[in-house]
């Protein structure tokens, strides 16, 4: 008995996929960020500073997450449209402006110094 030929994708469900994944992936750094903010809370005084600042990665990554999430999904809403800029009009949901900048622009940039933004602890 043959195989069933697989059932074509189209490139708008395949990023819909993408984008589900992604937010399940938020979620869990979400989950990490309050398991990283007991442990923080919970620590003997004084606290290491730079350990907090190092920290602060696990919501610059859910961020990152949502973010790309959010730009995949409007791909796929972008492609059923039928829109001629689908990148551009994808970019336009992104909260996170150097995000924006990198998805939107193929320029090259210097990446973010992750102790600029504040902490979760500030």
């Amino acid at each position: 008995m043959d195989a069933a030929p697989p059932i074509p994708r189209t490139l708008a469900r395949s990023l819909d996929l993408v984008a589900e994944d992604l937010a399940e992936l938020v979620g869990l750094g979400e989950r990490v960020q309050g398991v990283i903010s007991r442990m923080a809370a919970a620590a003997p005084r004084p606290r290491d500073a730079s350990l907090l600042m190092e920290a602060q990665a696990a919501d610059l990554l859910s961020q990152r997450l949502a973010g790309l999430a959010a730009f995949v999904r409007a791909l796929a809403d972008a492609e059923r449209r039928g829109d001629p800029d689908v990148v551009l009009a994808a970019a336009r949901t992104l909260t996170l402006a150097e995000q924006a900048r990198r998805l939107a622009d193929a320029t090259p940039a210097a990446p973010a110094d992750p102790a600029e933004t504040s902490t979760f602890w500030d």
